[in-house]
């Protein structure tokens, strides 16, 4: 028989009630002051113990019975070692009492809610599995410590068994075992006797009462977080709560320093079968004083504890100059995205507000040359073309379904005025268009702007000169017979692609 212990505590109560950890007003220069409560059963005639602090190393502790009335007028009491004891438990203890506890800046208090039963024995504190061939042991270490030579005897069911006078007993498999075995301890304490006890329950069946210890699941091990100075910061402590704790699982902070104040808050939750308690440390100024410190998050249990530690150190200033390059960096890039996106709105917009434009042909303040309308009689057109276009900025060309119907047939020709044939002779043979493409491709003076007016238009067909242009700067698309929003992109960027037109004064406006 194998026995797994359930709880390891010092009395019989059978429920351990604990309330949830309650933050109280900051008192004193705003210290942490937290407050647990515990509920016990003692029998009357026996001793009994109430220890306020497992962890008692710099800790001062401060008993009174409920409520603020001293012990010393209270007989069979006695305070040892922070502990408070029963010797031996009277009817007339019943009652509250409180364990007020300071260390450094931090303060809490337990409530102990005591009752005083006339029974023979105490109730079960600890429950064992009936597995295999094993040996009870007597769970009182607190009084075999002050007394190594205490004399033990053995019920079961609160009747004697005819035990030699030993603090372990063996127990076998058979079913005869199942049930309550209590251990009564007969010690001497600070020069008398004193008799004290404790109940197992040995049961057959599955472990799901068996407790388990809490596990931290971090901060572990010991971590290193980097803070700011002025900043606040805030600490993340989980841990799993073990097996049937019954409520009575603590997690807190403590820290090396005694001169600052923690403010942590505490939850439970579950995430699928499994509980857990979160306790989260807020800071709310990093300072010198919380760097290179100890930050220690305990979580604590009577089945066993378990702890993990954060030292907080300086951010390095290099790192932090590299995220704010790596932030610029990339703010950079952003806006560069949206200028380009947005070129066009922003161009037009600026030249609305900077500039003083006059109509097109009073509108945008450009003219429009067009051969065979705005020439003189008499003019030669090879020297109107050639002036008109030492003048002009911009030379937009129409392309329709009749721009250019069918290949070359001759490879060998590779001048513009051989590149189409029949439906694109008229404008091959163009000598303003000419002069325009030689401007805008070798004197790269004047710039082209196709437009699309129609469909039908094969652009492999277009002669090279103007695939060129079409592949680097695009060709404008109108919709004919098409509401005035259907071309409303179409005018955004002609007016983009064309100059900015500021009047002059005693000339007239640009040419076109």
């Amino acid at each position: 028989m194998i026995l797994l212990p359930r709880k390891p505590v010092m009395n019989f109560s059978t429920l351990y009630f604990r309330s949830i950890l309650l933050f109280a007003l900051w008192i004193s220069g705003s210290v942490t002051h937290l407050t647990h409560r515990k509920t016990y059963t003692f029998v009357a005639g026996l001793a009994f113990n109430l220890q306020c602090n497992r962890d008692s190393q710099n800790v001062t502790v401060n008993w009174t019975r409920v409520p603020s009335r001293s012990l010393e007028s209270i007989t069979g009491m006695n305070i040892k070692d922070n502990t408070l004891w029963f010797l031996p438990a009277d009817l007339t203890h019943q009652g509250s009492y409180s364990c007020f506890s300071r260390k450094g800046n931090d303060t809490w208090e337990t409530i102990f809610e005591v009752s005083v039963s006339n029974e023979t024995c105490p109730h079960w504190n600890r429950k064992d599995e009936l597995t295999s061939t094993a040996k009870l042991e007597c769970f009182l270490p607190h009084i075999f410590k002050i007394d190594p030579q205490a004399q033990v005897t053995w019920r079961k069911n609160c009747q004697p068994l005819n035990m030699s006078n030993s603090k372990v007993l063996l127990v076998d498999r058979s079913t005869e075992m199942i049930g309550l075995l209590t251990c009564f301890v007969n010690f001497t304490f600070e020069g008398q006797n004193y008799l004290s006890a404790q109940t197992t329950e040995v049961y057959m069946g599955s472990t799901v009462d068996v407790v388990t210890p809490p596990k931290l699941i971090y901060p572990k091990p010991s971590q290193t977080h980097k803070v700011t100075l002025g900043q606040s910061y805030k600490i993340n402590c989980k841990a799993l709560v073990g097996m049937n704790d019954d409520d009575d699982t603590d997690l807190y902070w403590y820290t090396d320093s005694d001169s600052l104040r923690l403010d942590f808050d505490l939850s439970r939750f579950k995430e699928g079968d499994q509980e857990y308690l979160l306790s989260v440390l807020s800071i709310s100024e990093v300072t010198a004083e919380h760097l290179n410190i100890n930050f220690t998050c305990k979580v604590d249990h009577p089945a066993g504890s378990d702890s993990g530690r954060v030292v907080l150190i300086l951010a390095s200033q290099n790192e932090r100059y590299y995220w704010v390059g790596v932030g610029l960096v990339a703010l950079l890039i952003l806006l560069l995205a949206l200028l380009f996106l947005c070129r066009v709105d922003l161009v037009l917009a600026y030249r609305s507000v900077c500039s003083r434009s006059v109509a097109c042909s009073d509108l945008y303040g450009y003219r429009l040359f067009i051969s065979g309308r705005d020439e003189l009689p008499g003019e030669a057109i090879q020297d109107v073309v050639s002036d008109r276009m030492n003048r002009s900025r911009r030379l937009i060309i129409i392309l329709t379904s009749q721009s250019c119907s069918s290949p070359q047939k001759h490879a060998s020709d590779k001048a513009l005025d051989s590149e189409c044939k029949s439906s694109y002779e008229a404008l091959r043979s163009a000598y303003e268009q000419r002069v325009g493409l030689y401007d805008a491709l070798v004197k790269q003076g004047l710039k082209v702007i196709l437009v699309q007016v129609e469909d039908g238009v094969e652009e492999h067909l277009l002669p090279e000169s103007l695939k060129y242009i079409s592949r680097t700067q695009g060709i404008l698309n109108w919709r004919e017979n098409a509401r005035e929003h259907a071309n409303r992109r179409f005018w955004k960027h002609m007016r983009y692609r064309m100059p900015a037109c500021q009047r002059r004064k005693g000339t007239d406006s640009m040419v076109l």
